[in-house]
């Protein structure tokens, strides 16, 4: 049988609601993550597309090629930014997933608990009160 471990230094604050709360902020920040990095990742792609452009343009003015070269590294590095970008939104995606489901599966194991608990006026041991040493 598993041991029950006692509550850590937090004390309230790793609590039923509270862990609650904490599992919906980081859901939260996952998602606030998550659109940051769709905005960074657009606007990574726009400035890509406008120095692939400017490289075009460089090059139909016969411009030294050493310029449109810098220019066009450019507009490859804005590109690679776009790929970090896509794994870094696809892992804040994954957070946020699997944050919820964290969430969901806390709820489903200890919400009838809780609410027994919350329900009765009797008090209630500490976790780890009532494990053997």
């Amino acid at each position: 049988m598993a041991q029950t471990l006692p509550a850590g230094a937090d004390g309230a604050a790793n609590g039923y609601t509270a862990l609650v709360v904490k599992f919906t902020a980081l859901q939260k920040a996952a998602n606030g993550l998550l659109d940051e990095v769709e905005f960074l990742a657009q606007r990574m792609r726009r400035n890509a597309d406008a120095a692939t452009t400017v490289a075009d343009l460089s090059a139909a003015a016969h411009v030294d090629p050493a310029h449109v070269a810098a220019i066009a590294d450019v507009g490859n590095a804005f590109a690679q930014v776009v790929g970090g970008c896509k794994r870094l939104m696809s892992a804040a995606d994954t957070m946020h997933s699997a944050a919820g489901h964290l969430r969901h599966e806390h709820q489903a194991e200890y919400g009838a608990i809780h609410a027994a608990v919350t329900a009765s006026r009797a008090r209630q041991a500490k976790p780890g009160f009532y494990r053997q040493t």
